[in-house]
């Protein structure tokens, strides 16, 4: 039996959903294929820099206030991590917020 769904955003972005029952929270994740093993020497530690980047803004949210704001605004929790092949950004929030969690990911 398969416990999740692949599906496609307007963007041409494909993303799983795995619904599970009994919560009444949404963790967005979005992983891309970065990290220290795809570097050379003279990029150590650039997926690691540019992960904290994406925290001070962006262009719809221009400083780090703007973001987490509307973040925190929503009681979201959000975090990130680099690893050896991945870079990931996570936003949990309540179910009722979904789309705004899914606005500010992609």
């Amino acid at each position: 039996m398969k416990h999740y769904n692949i599906n496609t955003l307007a963007n041409k972005l494909a993303y799983i959903s795995a619904p599970m029952t009994g919560t009444q929270t949404v963790t967005v994740l979005l992983v891309v294929r970065t990290g220290s093993k795809y570097e050379s020497r003279k990029e150590s530690g650039l997926s690691h820099f540019l992960e904290h980047m994406f925290f001070k803004g962006t262009l719809k949210r221009p400083t780090a206030l703007v973001l987490s704001s509307e973040l925190d605004g929503i009681g979201g929790e959000y975090n990130a991590f680099t690893s050896k092949e991945y870079t990931g950004y996570w936003i949990k929030v309540s179910s009722e917020k979904t789309a705004i969690a899914f606005r500010v990911s992609f």
